[in-house]
C-alpha cells in the first residue's frame, strides 16, 4: 500500500528564533547534515562493515531583506564581534500546499553566527538590499 505523497513547496517555511516567527526570511541554505564513516573490519565476516559515527552538520545561510530599524541579525553577529557570542535556537517551519497547516519543523540547537552580510550597494542598481546570516550549530533534530 503506497502513502500519500505530497511533495513541500520551496516557498512554504518560516524562520523562528528562539520561539519568535520571524517570517521575513527569503531564503535557507545550508540544512544538510553528513557522518563520518569508518570500517569495521572485525567477526568472521570477509567484508568490512560500513559503521557511521560522528555527525557534522553544514553551515546554515539565513537570508532576509535588510530593514536598517532591525538590528536582529546585525545585534546577534555583534555579539560574535565583540568576544560573547549568543547561541539561540532556530527552527525552519514548513508548511503544507496551502501554506499555513505545518508539517514538520527542523530544530536547530546552540547556533552561534560564523558570518553576516549585507548585499552590494549601488546608486545606478534598484532593488532591495538583503543581510545574511552563516550559523554552525551543535545538534539538531526534527520536529
Amino acid at each position: 500500500m503506497g502513502t500519500n505523497y505530497a511533495p513541500t513547496m520551496k516557498t512554504n517555511f518560516k524562520v523562528e528564533i528562539d520561539k519568535v516567527d520571524y517570517g521575513n526570511f527569503s531564503s535557507v541554505s545550508g540544512l544538510g547534515a553528513s557522518a563520518e564513516v569508518t570500517d569495521d573490519i572485525g567477526g568472521m565476516d570477509r567484508n568490512a562493515r560500513k559503521i557511521p559515527g560522528k555527525v557534522k552538520y553544514n553551515t546554515v545561510t539565513l537570508t532576509r531583506m535588510a530593514d536598517p530599524k532591525d538590528g536582529l541579525l546585525r545585534d546577534w553577529w555583534k555579539s560574535v564581534e565583540r568576544g560573547t557570542p549568543e547561541r539561540k535556537a532556530v527552527s525552519v517551519v514548513f508548511f503544507d500546499r496551502n501554506g499555513v497547516d505545518e508539517i514538520a519543523r527542523r530544530n536547530l540547537f546552540e547556533c552561534v553566527p560564523c558570518g553576516w552580510d549585507l548585499s552590494d550597494l549601488n546608486s545606478q542598481e534598484s532593488g532591495a538590499i538583503s543581510e545574511s546570516i552563516s550559523l554552525v550549530y551543535e545538534d539538531a533534530d526534527w520536529g
